[in-house]
């Protein structure tokens, strides 16, 4: 499968010399550019568009590129975020929406080629991320980085995805912790697991994401604040911000 890779850009010479060099260090890259960041996240909400990897500029008009990538974390986490800018200033904003990394404007080709290598390895690692929910004859295939978090009831687990979506299978929490990613997925309690990169606040008892407050066993309160803190460094690990 084609990798495929956005640009967000108000100015058209910089989508085309990016498009250039993208498609000189692979040309079966699947390219789409935006001028506005408002119409790269109406196709991103409706489905619309999906990308593995997103160069967006940060000066733009309407909504700016940090405000951009706050609303894409609020619906994708891990798409991977390369800014490009022409100042240095939003290094510290840049790690607070996860950023892969931040190339300065003019860039050259090498430093481009650094990063981007990085970021297809990333990818490259990330593409066992399928799991099968099976309920009543039907496999359902998710990426389980949508998953926000599994809560067992009764003989059911039901899953609670990132697009509000609830799918359910019989079975149990520790024979599904051991089908999904370490670094992600973590038993807070004896009724749910939690995906820690969609955690948005960790307490003595508790974890939140978004509205939804999820009870930290005290078995767990420790354990769950280090593999928390591990998890938010862990995505700040794509490339050291230059």
């Amino acid at each position: 499968m084609p990798v495929k890779i956005a640009i967000c850009d108000d100015a058209a010479e910089d989508i085309e010399q990016l498009s250039n060099a993208l498609s000189a260090y692979d040309n079966s890259f699947e390219i789409t550019s935006f001028t506005r960041g408002e119409r790269l996240m109406d196709e991103l909400r409706d489905g619309s568009f999906t990308a593995d990897l997103l160069f967006l500029d940060i000066y733009m008009p309407g909504i700016d590129g940090i405000q951009t990538a706050q609303e894409i974390r609020g619906i994708q986490k891990e798409l991977k975020i390369i800014f490009l800018s022409s100042s240095k200033e939003h290094y510290q904003q840049a790690y607070e929406v996860f950023a892969f990394n931040y190339i300065v404007k003019p860039f050259d080709r090498e430093r481009l080629y650094a990063v981007l290598s990085r970021a297809l390895n990333e990818l490259r690692k990330e593409s066992g991320y399928r799991l099968g929910i099976r309920y009543k004859g039907t496999v359902y295939h998710r990426d389980c980085r949508d998953i926000l978090y599994i809560e067992s009831r009764d003989k059911l687990l039901l899953f609670h995805l990132a697009d509000e979506t609830v799918l359910q299978c019989y079975g149990k929490l520790d024979e599904i912790l051991r089908e999904l990613p370490e670094k992600f997925f973590f038993r807070c309690h004896q009724s749910f697991l939690v995906n820690l990169s969609y955690v948005t606040e960790v307490g003595d008892a508790y974890f939140r994401i978004g509205q939804t407050v999820i009870s930290i066993s005290r078995k767990y309160g420790k354990a769950a604040k280090e593999r928390y803190y591990a998890c938010l460094f862990s995505h700040m690990g794509g490339g050291q911000l230059q």
